[in-house]
């Protein structure tokens, strides 16, 4: 488990260690401090760190417990993290637990940091559904109206057939995604709790 030594006071994970892989008494304390190396949110870069030991929610938010196979089980405890990041991480933890129970997301987006502003990123299976048909009928235009625009024809029928393609793909997205889509929304709803962001709308 690659730990710092001493506490530090920004986006750090408090390791606070119960038992020791053979789940004998270990009483040990461990702090990891998340840098942001990536363009993912600073979330999904904690997640690096915390996915291989199995994090859980426990009823205190930002407090989870752990199963680290290589050196003991105990609890993590979020310290110095913004609110959002904290929330995020939150979040993510609790979409690893669905993902162990349904199966990992197939086509997963990246958890681009500035992904929801600048790149067309949805989860919804749906969205990718009702999109397609969008382009599809937006290429079936193009190419019907090819015929009576002249010298413009052959490039309305490149693009209808490039956007017919798309709308393919996007199609196919769409219908891989959308069985993972429903168990996933059925396993979080068990805890009675609000769907994660990853399993809403856009």
């Amino acid at each position: 488990m690659p730990a710092d030594t001493a506490p530090v006071s920004d986006n750090t994970i408090r390791l606070s260690q119960e038992l020791d892989a053979a789940g004998r008494p270990a009483p040990a304390e461990f702090f990891y401090q998340v840098h942001h190396t990536t363009a993912n949110t600073l979330g999904s870069d904690a997640m690096i760190f915390l996915a291989p030991l199995n994090p859980r929610e426990t009823a205190t938010p930002g407090v989870f417990t752990y199963t680290d196979p290589q050196r003991g089980s105990g609890t993590a405890r979020l310290e110095g993290f913004s609110l959002i990041d904290a929330q995020r991480i939150q979040e993510l933890v609790r979409m690893q637990a669905i993902e162990a129970a349904v199966g990992p997301e197939p086509l997963k987006n990246p958890d681009l940091e500035l992904g929801n502003a600048l790149v067309l990123r949805s989860n919804n299976p749906w969205f990718f559904l009702v999109f397609g048909l969008i382009v599809l009928g937006f290429a079936i235009w193009l190419l019907s109206a090819a015929a009576g625009v002249g010298d413009k024809g052959a490039v309305y029928t490149t693009m209808g057939i490039i956007l017919g393609a798309g709308s393919i793909v996007l199609f196919v997205i769409a219908a891989i995604r959308a069985p993972w889509w429903r168990k996933a929304r059925a396993e979080a709803r068990k805890d009675g709790g609000p769907l994660p962001p990853d399993l809403t709308g856009l």
